[in-house]
C-alpha cells in the first residue's frame, strides 16, 4: 500500500470524525467502508482488525455524541497500530512485482 492510500484513507476518518452530524458523515464513512474493504483482504488478520478498529471508532465519534474524545482516542490507537504495521512491512501486504 503506497503512501496516497494511506493519506486517503486518513483523509476519510478525519472527515468521518468530524462532520457535525451522522448524516453529513454517511457518504465520506460509505467510501472509507468500501476503501477499507478493498484494502483488508491483502493485509493479516490483526492489521485487519486494526483497520476495522479505527473505522468502527470514527464512525462512533461522527456527529455530537457523547465521549467523542474517547472513541477518537481509541481510533487513534488503533490507526497507529495499521499505519505502523503497513509502513514497516509487517502488514502481509504483498506488492506487485513491477513489470
Amino acid at each position: 500500500m503506497d503512501n496516497e492510500k494511506l493519506k486517503e484513507l486518513r483523509s476519510l476518518i478525519d472527515e468521518v470524525i468530524y462532520a457535525h452530524s451522522k448524516k453529513e458523515a454517511a457518504s465520506p464513512l460509505r467510501k472509507l467502508e468500501f476503501m477499507a474493504s478493498q484494502i483488508k483482504p491483502q493485509l493479516n488478520g490483526y492489521t485487519s482488525g486494526k483497520l476495522s478498529e479505527a473505522v468502527g471508532y470514527a464512525k462512533e465519534a461522527s456527529g455530537q455524541v457523547r465521549n467523542k474524545d474517547h472513541w477518537i482516542s481509541n481510533m487513534e490507537r488503533s490507526w497507529y497500530v495499521f499505519e505502523n504495521d503497513v509502513l514497516n512491512g509487517n502488514s502481509g501486504i504483498q506488492n506487485a512485482p513491477e513489470t
